[in-house]
């Protein structure tokens, strides 16, 4: 005899078979089934974090440390909702997360039952594939179609490309009580990995446009850290005709590279000496928009963006080849073709960088206590084998402007960009990395998140500064905000609320200073491994902190050393 709830027990088989050991659960009653079952499975490590939005970005955080896909699960209604910002996360950064949602029976829905919404594709443009399984299984045809449903799900969280899916769980009652075994063995169906390789007369004709020309620029979006793009990125930079652009959440590191953007396009005289006729494009987003607005502007140029999925951003309006690959496999193919040429450009490009680390640390030196000033002294003190998280606004803009030792880890919600769950996200992925982290974050994004400290799973290995600059900081250097009279209250969201009453009632140890020599002179005993996490608070002045920015790039401008180009 088949039993209603053996969809169900199909989807658990296929995770234990697929190797999916993580799964976070919020507390409800609907969702009793999935616990149940789940959590018995032999080699399930279940987490319990009450608030949904937290906990999806609990979950992305260790996906996004170990590549592997986490299973989320909740209760029915509003519940689900909250999973929406680390879903839309999730799926711009191209993170594997599983959510399996309770659900009411589908008969009951708008029909004025308790905890009962449209749930059914609720996510349906932020997943790579959404489902929902027969809220009973009676017939093995029955038990077919969920499995059938579940496969194609399952297949969806790495194929093409990485990214969240979600599988809805309509059940009926009793929640309780329900059996280990199925009928008969699940039937799995997956899908052939395989990457896009292009044929002989295609990386000729690639090959010739590339070498024609004599000003290429690589630039490196949001990537997770991969050993194997970075010999092909090290062997491009080798051409004298190539100029390779990262950033800090770019994770590949080489001397030869431009990793300081924006300090760099400051120091320039004539954009048209800079421009490439030949832009590739790999990895996520791109935090600089000085590079954005420079390329834009940019003529005849020929743009190729290296990915495998089926979007094809046209960011710089210059793209002309989309190329349906993962950029670790084509970048060797394309350097085997590659003719270096001779050419003044990657020279140019990092003489500019060269030019700027005068007038930057020149300025550092006299400039101060202000946000610039807090991070420089960060980076500076900050050991080796920290990794780092870059909460959103000014924070990930910061970290741009220092150069970084190779090696360092920088991870960022730059998916979407938004200023929630990113203290959720670093503790996810303090736990799952075990490594000393770093959280960069500031009042308000602090704040808003803090239900990401609520739980059990804290590593004592974590660590998070707050720049406490009063508000919204970034809305004193973008145009607009500043100038509207409705700063303080609107923007900024100005405030004088502590950090201190948190890291007590979470049990975390407690830092803070509002001066330089205080500021560092604790930061090595924050940073020393501890047996509980810690929260160092640091107090700046918000409108010092806006003018000193602005002065810094002016600075740089002002005082740029000559050379000859």
């Amino acid at each position: 005899m088949i039993h209603p709830k053996s969809g169900l027990l199909q989807l658990a088989a296929m995770l234990t078979q697929r190797g999916i050991r993580k799964l976070v659960v919020s507390p409800g009653s609907r969702n009793a089934p999935v616990v149940s079952v789940l959590c018995r499975l032999a080699g399930m490590e279940c987490f319990s974090v009450v608030d949904e939005r937290s906990a999806g970005f609990f979950a992305l955080g260790m996906a996004q440390q170990s590549g592997e896909p986490v299973a989320l699960s909740c209760t029915s209604g509003t519940a689900v909702l909250n999973y929406g910002p680390a879903v839309a996360e999730a799926f711009y950064q191209r993170i594997p997360l599983l959510l399996l949602t309770a659900d009411r029976p589908p008969e009951w829905v708008d029909q004025a039952d308790g905890q009962t919404i449209r749930q059914n594709r609720v996510f349906e443009l932020h997943v790579r594939k959404s489902v929902s399984l027969p809220a009973e299984v009676n017939t093995m045809d029955d038990l077919w179609h969920a499995g059938r449903l579940c496969s194609e799900a399952l297949n969806a969280l790495n194929w093409p490309v990485a990214g969240p899916v979600h599988i809805n769980l309509p059940f009926r009652e009793p929640l309780y009580n329900l059996p280990e075994t199925l009928p008969t063995a699940p039937k799995d169906i997956r899908i052939a990995k395989g990457a896009f390789m292009p044929d002989h007369s295609e990386l000729e004709f690639l090959a010739e446009k590339w070498n024609l020309s004599r000003r290429k620029m690589v630039l490196v979006g949001q990537m997770m850290p991969d050993e194997k793009i970075q010999p092909a990125l090290d062997k491009l930079a080798d051409d004298p005709s190539v100029v390779v652009l990262t950033e800090t959440t770019s994770n590949v590191h080489n001397p030869r590279f431009v990793s300081v953007i924006d300090r760099s396009l400051s120091l320039m005289t004539d954009p048209s000496d800079y421009y490439p006729d030949m832009l590739i494009t790999i990895g996520g987003q791109v935090v600089s928009k000085r590079i954005k607005a420079f390329l834009r502007k940019a003529e005849s140029l020929q743009h190729w963006h290296i990915d495998p999925a089926e979007v094809h951003p046209d960011t710089y309006q210059h793209l002309s080849l989309s190329i349906p690959a993962q950029p670790a496999a084509f970048l060797p193919l394309l350097t085997n073709v590659a003719v270096p040429q001779q050419s003044g450009y990657t020279e140019r490009w990092q003489k500019l960088q060269q030019m700027s680390r005068q007038p930057h640390e020149h300025y550092l030196s006299r400039c101060g206590f202000a946000d610039l000033k807090v991070f420089e002294l960060i980076f500076r003190n900050l050991p080796e084998d920290y990794d780092i998280q870059l909460s959103n606004s000014t924070p990930v803009r910061y970290a741009q402007l220092f150069e970084h030792p190779e090696g360092r880890r920088q991870f960022a919600n730059r998916g979407t960009s938004g200023i929630d769950g990113n203290v959720s996200t670093a503790a996810g992925a303090a736990y799952a990395s075990q490594k000393p982290t770093l959280l960069i974050t500031g009042d308000l994004a602090f704040f808003y998140d803090t239900n990401g400290l609520w739980h059990k799973h804290i590593s004592p290995k974590l660590r998070v500064i707050v720049v406490h600059n009063g508000g919204g900081g970034i809305f004193r250097f973008i145009d607009g905000p500043s100038d509207s009279g409705l700063l303080e209250r609107f923007f900024e969201a100005s405030h004088q609320t502590s950090v201190g009453g948190i890291a007590q009632t979470f049990g975390l140890e407690y830092y803070y200073a509002d001066n330089e020599q205080d500021f560092e002179g604790q930061l090595a005993q924050f940073f020393a491994p501890a047996n509980r996490p810690a929260i160092f608070e640091v107090r700046t002045p918000s409108a010092k902190s806006a003018s000193m920015l602005k002065c810094y790039f002016k600075f740089l401008t002002e005082n740029r050393p000559e050379y000859d180009v």
